[in-house]
This record gives C-alpha cells, structure tokens and sequence, in this order.
C-alpha cells in the first residue's frame, strides 16, 4: 500500500474553482470515453496488465452535490465523504469487460490543452499490490478515483487510483491514498465520436 499526494492541479477536481477563474464550457448531453489502462502488481511482479475501460458520463455532478461531498470531507472526514458519495447521483459508469461500477463524481475543468475530467466511483474497482494484480481487498479503500487530461481534439492521458481511499490533508486539502504501490497509467484517453 502507498500514500500519494495528487498536485495542486490535479486535485482541482475535489475543491471548488476560485471566483473569476474561467468555468469549464457547458458539457454534451452524454459523453463517452475510451480508456487504456496499465498496471503493474508492483516489486517482484513479471509484466504489467493492459485493460480497456469504458468511462460513460450521462453529465457532470452538479455544484450543489460537489458542494455537498467536499464538505463531507471537510466535516465528516473519510466515512462522512463515503456516505455523501453514495447518496449522490448517478452520474455515470465505469465499465471493465462485463463488469461495471457506478461514477457517483464527475468534473471537468478547463486547462492550456483542453480539459481534465475526474471521475470517482462508489466502490473500489480492482486490488492490485503485492506482486498481484488480483490482491486481496482490503478495509477501508472502498472508491476509485480517475483523472485524465484530454485535448480539443479529445485524446489524452492520466491516472487512476483503483481502490483508494480520500481524506482531508496535503496542500490543496485534499488527499487520496492508493492500495496500489503506484497509481495505475491511463495510457490512452479518446473520446468516442457518435
């Protein structure tokens, strides 16, 4: 198990945008990404695992509920962030082969190159550590959390902290441990044309 700190722009997805900085435009009805994603079971582990995942947002969490889930965090720390996560709306799924999780967070934010997205889900979606990528779960890492950066033209990258927990701490407030040794690579990021 590791603790990592996202950077201040990284973590921009869990606090709320500063007065005057510009707004993300208005999302699509429905957006579709694509995603590839590498692991590695950490020290001793022989290859790594490339899975597809397919991120599918019916819209982006409304400031009201962002609003809500921060605060949780802030006032309730982790179990009172779970509990305002999983009454939070359906936003979207997150899809592994036949496997899906339900994104209970999705934001995007304006950056040079186009936009990052962050994603969380209600559950964890996979244990990878220890020289396994099928690791045993483990109490208390009981969300996902993703954040991809996409250009205007839609291809991008990111990472993701498969099964994660996320506590209040580190310079912008907000930090989120990983079960992973490393957070697992998103090596490809397109959005799907309709």
């Amino acid at each position: 198990m590791s603790s990592f700190l996202f950077s201040i722009a990284a973590m921009t997805w869990l606090v709320l945008v500063p007065a005057g900085q510009k707004q993300a435009p208005p999302p699509p009805a429905a957006e579709t990404f694509d995603l590839t994603a590498t692991a590695s079971a950490g020290p001793g582990a022989v290859g790594t695992l490339t899975v597809p995942m397919v991120v599918h947002l019916e819209r982006y969490t409304p400031a009201h509920e962002r609003t809500t889930i921060t605060d949780a965090l802030k006032h309730g720390g982790y179990p009172g962030f779970l509990k305002a996560l999983r009454e939070a709306s359906n936003v979207g799924t997150l899809t592994i082969g036949d496997q899906s999780w339900t994104i209970r967070w999705a934001r995007q934010l304006p950056n040079d190159a186009g936009r990052v997205i962050s994603i969380v889900t209600d559950q964890p979606v996979a244990f990878i550590g220890g020289g396994k990528t099928d690791a045993k779960s483990r109490a208390g890492f009981e969300v996902a959390v993703a954040q991809f950066t996409v250009d205007r033209s839609g291809h991008g990258t990111g990472t993701m902290a498969a099964a994660a927990r996320v506590k209040p701490g580190g310079e912008t407030g907000v930090r989120i441990d990983d079960y992973a040794e490393k957070p697992v690579k998103i090596t490809a990021a397109v959005r799907a044309q309709k």
